[in-house]
């Protein structure tokens, strides 16, 4: 048989002339009845929780590893040391990718200055025959000035002696 809270605010004792009092008696039933009130709520709390974990576990798949704790710790730590180790090879291959891009930039980049350095040796050894051509140039103009010279001074010397000076045309 099972009591519950109404049941115990409901119930009525006869009276007699040598029974408990019935103030304290009233008390504890009401005392009681609150503590089975309380049990009852906690209990319906209780089964429906219950009722919702099963379904919870129900919809879920079932996993040995989800079962387990430690297991699935374990699993979780290899599968972090998997990602890890991944991040790392990445990161190796990304490096190896960048140090040969720096090397065949690097080589461009010499090859590049061995182009011009050569470029820059063919431009001085042109300068160098022009300013060789110029230096010719300019001594056989020198020379020629200079034997103008000896020409109008020994023709002036045997000529006029009167001290002007005569203009040849010479060259253009």
């Amino acid at each position: 048989m099972t009591v519950s809270k109404i049941d115990l605010l409901g119930k009525k004792f006869n009276r007699c002339m040598r029974g408990y009092c019935t103030e304290e008696v009233d008390l504890v039933m009401h005392d009681a009845a609150e503590a089975l009130g309380e049990a009852a709520d906690e209990n319906r709390r209780l089964m429906e929780r219950l009722v919702e974990l099963e379904r919870v576990q129900a919809s879920r798949s079932p996993d040995p590893a989800l079962s387990q704790p430690a297991s699935d710790m374990r699993g979780t730590l290899a599968a972090g040391r998997k990602i890890v180790e991944e991040i790392h090879g990445n990161a190796r291959r990304d490096a190896q990718r960048i140090l040969e891009d720096a090397r065949l930039e690097a080589a461009r980049i010499k090859a590049d200055a061995n182009l011009m350095k050569a470029r820059i040796f063919e431009e001085i050894g042109e300068m160098r025959a022009q300013r060789e051509a110029f230096e010719l140039e300019l001594r056989k103009l020198l020379e020629d000035h200079f034997r103008l010279l000896e020409s109008s001074g020994t023709s002036s010397a045997s000529g006029q002696s009167d001290g002007e000076f005569t203009f040849v045309e010479g060259r253009d």
